[in-house]
């Protein structure tokens, strides 16, 4: 088992109408807030209005931003940095999704810490500029996907270079994050549907490509698979369920809060392959991961089958005891659970190319290979060639 040191700095306030109760979680925090938020619809104004009203009678005077776009784009958090800091803003609300929170993440720290968002993000072997801090956050999260509203990543989208990466800072973990299950409940179906194998993507990344055993790790992980597995199934059936909606919150959070990877701390390949999707065709993060699981799982089975099998064993229910077999056998297993919850999506589906494989392979070479190498971080590392076939098995 590796050595680690994590802890976990937020502050969870759970509960149905717990929204109501931001304006005095935000007065302990700062004195002028930036709601951060999308664009209002008819669904989302009430929401909107409910959190100005809280900050208004707790006292605390608030800047509303609504333009923050699915795959957030960095101009238009440069933008929100500009406002932030002519209105002298001191704390950031998030309310929405992965995007919003994370976008947040970069208002509340590139505020602090000067330049654009955009210098801050991993990018082949440019040096990444360092935050030295970061104005208070508070995450309302309107979605469990992500798990952004209590850690310290988040991605960026550059829609003029066609570029999407992410930054790290512990600056920038949420201080208090209030989970309201209410919030989730009017989610179209295909939100709902894409952020549960957003989880499970989470769930498996550090799973699958550590060579370092922690037993401990793997429990916590499968229990959490099966628990999402569980919930996924009875929100479709009832998405009003609150009890359901807190449950697949909390796999959100924990699933992509380092505790699922004490131990055996891995890498995120499959995120990587997935970001071109993003970046060159704004595919919704959680649905380009449905596109991208699938066929990871079905290309490297033969280079770790111990792994793959024991998770094929332990959450699909598979029973072959030859680990190359088993392991095999994931994918398939994963493949049928992605149709049953209509979930089995390809490229094609979305009108990817194939003529621009190539292309997105090279970004993430590009952008994420490992230091003095052509590869990425994986199971094994990863080449070029070997992203074009996983992106060709998910055609």
């Amino acid at each position: 088992m590796q050595d680690f040191a994590w802890n976990f700095q937020t502050k969870l306030v759970y509960g149905p109408g717990k929204l109501a109760e931001v304006g005095q979680v935000a007065k302990g925090l700062g004195k002028k807030a930036m709601l951060a938020t999308y664009e209002a619809n008819a669904t989302f104004a009430p929401v909107i209005d409910k959190v100005i009203s809280s900050l208004a009678a707790a006292g605390v005077e608030v800047v509303t931003f609504t333009e923050i776009e699915p795959n957030p784009r960095a101009h238009t958090i440069d933008k929100a940095i500009e406002i932030f800091n002519a209105e002298n803003c001191d704390l950031v609300i998030a309310l929405g999704g992965g995007s919003v929170i994370d976008g947040s993440k970069y208002i509340a720290a590139t505020s602090y810490s000067g330049g654009s968002c955009w210098d801050y993000v991993v990018l082949g072997d440019r040096t990444p500029r360092e935050y030295t801090g970061a104005f208070p956050i508070i995450s309302i999260p309107t979605v469990a996907a992500s798990g952004s509203e209590c850690n310290a990543g988040g991605v960026l989208t550059n829609w003029e270079t066609k570029e999407k990466s992410f930054s790290r800072s512990e600056y920038r973990i949420p201080k208090v994050a209030i989970l309201d299950p209410e919030l989730h409940t009017s989610l179209p179906d295909f939100i709902t549907n894409e952020s549960c194998i957003d989880i499970f993507s989470h769930l498996i990344e550090h799973y699958l490509s550590s060579d370092a055993d922690s037993g401990f790790a793997d429990r916590l992980t499968e229990g959490m698979i099966l628990n999402l597995m569980d919930n996924f199934e009875k929100v479709q059936k009832d998405p009003t369920n609150l009890d359901v909606r807190g449950q697949l919150a909390l796999c959100s959070i924990f699933g992509w809060s380092g505790i699922q990877a004490l131990g055996r701390l891995g890498s995120i390949p499959m995120h990587s392959i997935e970001m071109p999707l993003s970046a060159h065709f704004d595919v919704r993060h959680a649905r380009g991961m449905a596109m991208v699981v699938p066929p990871y799982l079905e290309f490297f089975a033969d280079v770790r089958p111990d792994r793959w099998a024991q998770l094929a064993r332990r959450c699909f229910g598979v029973v072959e005891q030859d680990d190359q077999v088993a392991a095999r056998m994931l994918s398939v297993k994963v493949k049928e659970w992605f149709e049953r919850t209509g979930m089995l999506i390809t490229l094609s589906d979305d009108n990817i190319p194939e003529d621009k494989y190539e292309k997105m392979a090279d970004d993430v070479i590009r952008m994420f290979a490992m230091p003095g190498t052509n590869t990425i971080a994986g199971v094994k590392p990863i080449t070029k060639e070997e992203i074009i076939e996983v992106y060709k098995l998910a055609k």
